[in-house]
């Protein structure tokens, strides 16, 4: 009886170390599985789409950014390698590169040509506000694809810091007070403006503008 309590214990024992051992183990796993690569995705050209769907711009799984804003070297945007094309933010970095319409000399270009004042202030407005338009969508466009990684704490980290920093730095030049100003000044111009009432599906200009 006492050598079969005996076998009983080692046996027991052995168990609960092996039950311990495994439970560890399956604690690791599920602390090291968020910073592994295990989203599924697919590489297609320059991207990758997670679950085929998500578009990915950064080759590195693990780059959270910034760094590449640093580089001073005057030829890193014009001859970039291939490495660099892949890195975080480079799609931006190569947009903030493009020049800004200085709306003051477009206005002055307007009147030395015979326009008033007042028609040259919403033509340049207007065209500065139809480019900044699409450099907003590709701005927004690019850090879209910044965001993706198949590495789940890293595109839990770059949505944070796009929420956190980027969102407050790339808000359109434009809010919907500024477009009242402008329409209430502009839009008696037919063809130059927005009718007044756009906003409400009237599509007339008054008589005057014709």
């Amino acid at each position: 009886m006492k050598l079969f309590r005996g076998f009983y214990k080692i046996f027991q024992n052995r168990f609960s170390s092996k039950s311990k051992s495994t439970s560890k183990v399956l604690a690791f796993l599920l602390f090291a599985l968020p910073f592994l690569p295990i989203l599924p995705y697919d590489k297609k050209g320059d991207s990758f789409y997670l679950f085929g769907v998500i578009e990915g711009s950064v080759d590195n799984f693990y780059e959270i950014g910034f760094s590449i804003f640093e580089n001073n070297e005057e030829d890193f945007l014009k001859n970039p390698s291939k490495f660099d094309e892949g890195r975080a933010f480079f799609d931006l970095a190569k947009l903030s590169e493009l020049p800004i319409p200085a709306v003051g000399k477009h206005k002055n270009y307007l009147m030395e040509k015979g326009l008033s004042k007042d028609l040259a202030v919403c033509i340049s407005m207007r065209d500065f506000l139809f480019n900044d338009y699409f450099y907003q969508i590709e701005a927004r466009k690019s850090i879209l694809k910044y965001q993706p990684s198949p590495v789940p704490i890293v595109w839990f980290v770059r949505s944070a810091l796009v929420s956190w920093t980027l969102d407050s730095i790339s808000i359109p030049a434009v809010d919907m007070n500024m477009y009242e100003k402008l329409s209430n000044r502009c839009s008696k111009y037919e063809n130059i403006f927005p009718p007044k009432g756009y906003l409400n599906n009237d599509f007339s200009f008054p008589s005057e503008s014709k």
